[in-house]
């Protein structure tokens, strides 16, 4: 069976053969840490710079790995010595052994399928949002798209929900890109297990998906590519190559996915990865696990690589009363990220950068009303500049996105109306972004404004 890889992994991939690295391979802190695994024992070593041993400890563990008798014959050593890399790799080790939960291929995918097909409802108006914002045409079933490239082949995935590693029943003899994937999945859990990160994430997606929420995942994933990539690092050359060659074959065989997809998912394994990796090279793990109890708040933190104190303006709640028939779903932060991956669908990326760039802050709200949806948002720049230059932006991107035409002022801003609505202030330091399914929908939002 020939098994997929997502795409942040067939970046991850060409990344180390173009030369990232994470430094020499240790990182750059006063000390390292090096374990070895004996059965039942792990054994943490501390290395001073200056060469000589700091005392060490020895600490009595269970086995890595439970439920073995259920993994495939043939892969269950090379488990276990994938769960012991991982450990030695990401500088944690299991408390308690991994759960392991073997199931068919078929039954892996179909589990990753229903965690988009289970909840049709917010997909549909997820669906609604995006053929307003232009970001999807109309001829695109969002469910089917999310679903399958949720559910592509994989070897494993850990489940956050049940704190279980779902493998394939089908391993038998694993090639280097499934080990690297595998190790990425075990990190998951490892961090988990002592971090709690993963849960948390899990917790947070179903508040709504918030600037921070989107921050906070994206440290999650960016710490499994971290360790992926120590993996990859470890291999031959021979290895090396074997996975570039894979991943840049399933990455021409996939389908394609909208560009503000493949933007959004470009957060983790671009700028997040990076920051992580500056983390690593300046504290190591240790810095990194500090980073995850007290998070980036911001997708601009993150952007910003750590550098400066940049605190968003909390933005009061955006006063609009719905119109009838129309109930507020949702209330959160886009997040620099999120306007930058916006703008670049209809603006291309480097406009999107620059106009992006100045973000200070916003909120909006989401208002369904059946098979209708209202978007409406309040944004400010970090100057006022910032807040011009992103308002010419947004009157291009919704000329040149959406279905509304070309506009005409009215009452402070300019009002776009065809086959759907939009609505954008024309001055002050608050721009206000108005986009609806229904034309009469949106002027009445409009409307209600301070009412």
């Amino acid at each position: 069976m020939k098994r997929g890889l997502s795409l942040k992994r067939a970046v991850v991939a060409s990344l180390v053969l173009f030369g990232l690295s994470c430094g020499d391979g240790e990182p750059a802190s006063s000390t390292s840490t090096a374990l070895t695994a004996a059965p039942g024992e792990v054994t943490v070593t501390t290395a001073r710079v200056d060469g000589t041993d700091a005392p060490t400890t020895s600490t009595t563990v269970p086995p890595p790995v439970e439920d073995l008798l259920f993994v495939p014959e043939a892969f269950r050593d090379r488990l276990v010595e994938l769960v012991e890399e991982t450990q030695m790799l990401r500088g944690l080790s299991f408390l308690d052994p991994v759960a392991i939960e073997v199931t068919t291929p078929q039954e892996l995918t179909r589990r990753l399928r229903s965690q988009v097909e289970d909840g049709p409802d917010i997909w549909e108006l997820s669906q609604s949002l995006l053929r307003l914002l232009g970001l999807i045409d109309e001829e695109s079933d969002w469910v089917s798209v999310m679903a399958q490239f949720r559910s592509r082949p994989t070897p494993g995935y850990y489940d956050a929900f049940s704190q279980k590693l779902w493998l394939a029943s089908d391993l038998q003899q694993a090639t280097p890109l499934d080990e690297m994937t595998l190790v990425g999945e075990i990190a998951k859990a490892l961090v988990d297990r002592n971090i709690g990160i993963w849960r948390r994430q899990e917790r947070l997606a179903g508040a709504g998906d918030g600037d921070a929420i989107t921050a906070m995942g994206a440290m999650a994933e960016a710490d499994s590519m971290l360790v992926e990539l120590l993996f990859l690092e470890g291999l031959g050359d021979a290895a090396k190559m074997e996975v570039a060659e894979q991943a840049w074959e399933l990455s021409a065989a996939a389908v394609p996915l909208p560009s503000f997809l493949v933007g959004s998912l470009r957060f983790a394994s671009g700028p997040t990865l990076d920051y992580l990796q500056r983390l690593y090279q300046l504290g190591g793990w240790g810095l990194i696990d500090d980073t995850h109890s007290d998070p980036p708040v911001s997708t601009e933190q993150i952007l910003a690589q750590g550098v400066g104190q940049l605190d968003p303006i909390l933005l009061d709640k955006p006063g609009f009363s719905p119109p009838e028939g129309y109930q507020e779903v949702a209330d959160a932060v886009w997040g620099q990220w999120g306007w930058e991956t916006l703008l670049s669908s209809a603006l291309g990326p480097e406009r999107a950068f620059s106009a992006a760039w100045g973000w200070g802050g916003d909120r909006y709200l989401v208002f369904n009303g059946g098979s209708d949806v209202i978007l409406a948002v309040d944004y400010i720049g970090d100057t006022t500049a910032d807040t011009e230059e992103m308002r010419v932006a947004l009157a291009d991107f919704i000329r040149e996105g959406m279905a509304v035409g070309e506009g005409r002022w009215r009452d402070g801003g300019t009002e776009f109306y065809a086959d759907d609505y939009a609505w954008l202030s024309g001055e002050g330091e608050l721009i206000t972004f108005i986009a609806a399914t229904d034309v009469e929908a949106g002027r009445g939002l409009r409307a209600s404004r301070g009412s």
